[in-house]
């Protein structure tokens, strides 16, 4: 299966791969010739006068002249291959972890999704152009030296074969070291991205605290496993080659003795010797290279491991649905709805609310008893269990889910803003926005004189998550982006907050116009919010309840 898994990856780059692998075959031709060129010269040198020592130079200049273009050509090509490789694997990867469900997310550490997604593809993309594609013609030299070997003294080639129980032997030792080492390597690296990037969403707690100095030892004893257990992986891969190496070469060197006495007695003459001699140290680069592909290639199965389990797995139901729609009406029914997280008790049981076209709801009720977890699901972030939730008559199950939610302006509960400027989030995800449309939205949500007095207007950089601006300009900006895109139906969760009352006040006047004409879900307590709505509905454990807006339950 992972053999078929690397396929897939490979298959659109065979083209590459194979000009890049033809260009190594042809650098092993020409490397296979060198220790018989070289071998007539050195020959020629010791006093043998049938070699034309002329003839032998041009030609040893011609080869090693085509393996240094050969050479750069494959470098140059391996770079092009890798970086394509990459960027598709980086792409594809990125689409598959987005369109997995909100339920793979919570059970992920980003730490290991963003290992993942970044140095984990790309020292893959690396083991395919620089690694793998180059074993046929390793492959090719160590046969052909090899044959070559068995020309020259049939009985003394086979004495090589001795070797190569012990190598795989060890082969096999050093590939269930470097898979263990692997795994280790790669959960170190995670918790570092994961430290890291949990650090800096807590940075205010951590500076609040006093605990710098406990978040830096924990980062630095972190960084310093990874560093151990790399350097231990470094060892053994580092060990790989010259040991193999350094076999070969004792077995030269006994074969260099073998030889001399050979030549010695007439047997052979010396231009046989040298070219022996250097076949039998040509194949020692091959077989090193070989073993070192061989530790390179239990690391790299690592990752696709990982990378196959994470596309063998669903992604979130509704972007392969046939049934698209245009602008909704708004009319949403839950119908006998069922939902619990996975290893916990039920939220909602049998739930059921008809929302009209054009009506305003605000649901209240204790923390935890299901309110945002109502809207997780008309979103369809999760499935429920049972029952089913309609929009326009039509089960959301059964529509292409970005048509779906292109129909709601969805504020959460924490504004949630990307790295940008303001205007850019106003406008998230539009290409080309009006510039009037984005004023229009931040000055609905009560967000244009805070704009207006920011150092660049508009064009002011939030900083990652908006952390330049205070939770209230958060929560409006959030605001802004759902009225900018002018959907059929709004969901508000807790999305003022933030405001002050004269805020929250100004708000619902300068919407109110628009927010008649749209169906609205808002998820509040705040009394000015519950005034807006034309059914305050509290959120139970048996169900929903329809209670009188006015009531001081509500109102709490």
């Amino acid at each position: 299966m992972r053999l078929a898994f690397l396929q897939h990856w490979t298959s659109r780059f065979r083209g590459e791969l194979a000009l890049i692998g033809g260009l190594s075959l042809a650098s092993s031709v020409v490397t296979l010739a060198l220790p018989w060129l070289a071998a007539q010269l050195a020959a020629g040198m010791v006093g043998e006068t049938s070699i034309n020592l002329d003839q032998t130079l041009i030609l040893l200049a011609i080869a090693l002249t085509g393996l240094a273009g050969t050479t750069i050509m494959v470098a140059i090509l391996s770079e092009r291959a890798s970086g394509r490789i990459l960027a598709n694997l980086r792409m594809e990867t990125h689409e598959r972890i987005v369109a997995m469900p909100m339920a793979f997310h919570d059970r992920s550490r980003g730490g290991d999704l963003l290992s993942l997604m970044s140095h984990e593809v790309e020292n893959l993309s690396t083991f395919l152009t620089a690694t793998l594609a180059r074993v046929p013609s390793m492959a090719m030299t160590a046969v052909g030296a090899f044959i070559i070997l068995f020309i020259i003294d049939p009985v003394l080639t086979f004495t090589i074969p001795i070797l190569i129980p012990p190598f795989f032997i060890a082969m096999k030792w050093v590939g269930r070291r470097l898979r263990v080492l692997g795994r280790q390597v790669r959960r170190a690296e995670v918790d570092i991205v994961w430290m890291a990037e949990s650090d800096i969403d807590m940075l205010p707690a951590i500076k609040a605290f006093a605990v710098e100095g406990e978040h830096r030892s924990r980062y630095a004893a972190a960084i310093e496993k990874a560093r151990l257990l790399k350097l231990k992986q470094t060892r053994i891969t580092a060990f790989i080659g010259p040991i193999v190496a350094l076999v070969a070469a004792i077995a030269a060197i006994i074969i260099l003795v073998i030889g001399s006495a050979q030549v010695q007695d007439g047997a052979r003459n010396p231009g046989e010797m040298f070219a022996f001699l250097f076949y039998a140290a040509l194949l020692t680069r091959p077989i090193g290279s070989l073993a070192d592909t061989y530790g390179r290639f239990q690391i790299a199965k690592g990752t696709l491991a990982r990378l196959e389990a994470v596309f063998a797995m669903q992604p979130e139901p509704g972007y392969d649905r046939k049934r698209r729609i245009g602008r909704a009406q708004g009319a949403i029914a839950i119908d006998a709805v069922s939902f619990a997280y996975p290893g916990r008790p039920a939220v909602l049981t049998n739930a059921s609310l008809a929302i009209a076209r054009g009506e305003t709801i605000a649901l209240t009720g204790d923390n935890g008893i299901g309110k945002s977890t109502l809207v997780n699901l008309i979103l369809r972030f999760y499935q429920p269990d049972q029952g089913r939730i309609t929009l326009d008559g039509v089960d959301i199950a059964d529509l292409q889910v970005q048509d779906l939610r292109r129909q709601f302006g969805y504020v959460p509960q924490r504004p949630l803003l990307a790295y940008g400027s303001v205007a850019e989030n106003i406008a998230f995800g539009c290409p080309d926005p009006d510039p009037a449309e984005i004023e229009n939205a931040a000055r609905l949500a009560q967000a244009w004189e805070f704009i207006e007095h920011l150092p660049r207007g508009l064009a002011t950089e939030v900083g990652d998550g908006g952390v330049r601006l205070s939770g209230g300009q958060r929560q409006r900006l959030a605001l802004a982006r759902a009225l900018f895109r002018d959907p059929p139906i709004y969901i508000f969760d807790e999305a003022t907050s933030m405001f002050d009352l004269d805020g929250e006040t100004a708000f619902i006047q300068s919407c109110a116009d628009l927010l008649t004409e749209r169906t609205v879900i808002i998820i509040t307590h705040r009394p000015a919010s519950l005034a807006l709505a034309d059914r305050v509905i509290k959120v139970t454990p048996q169900g929903f309840k329809v209670i009188n807006q006015a009531d001081e339950e509500a109102r709490r």
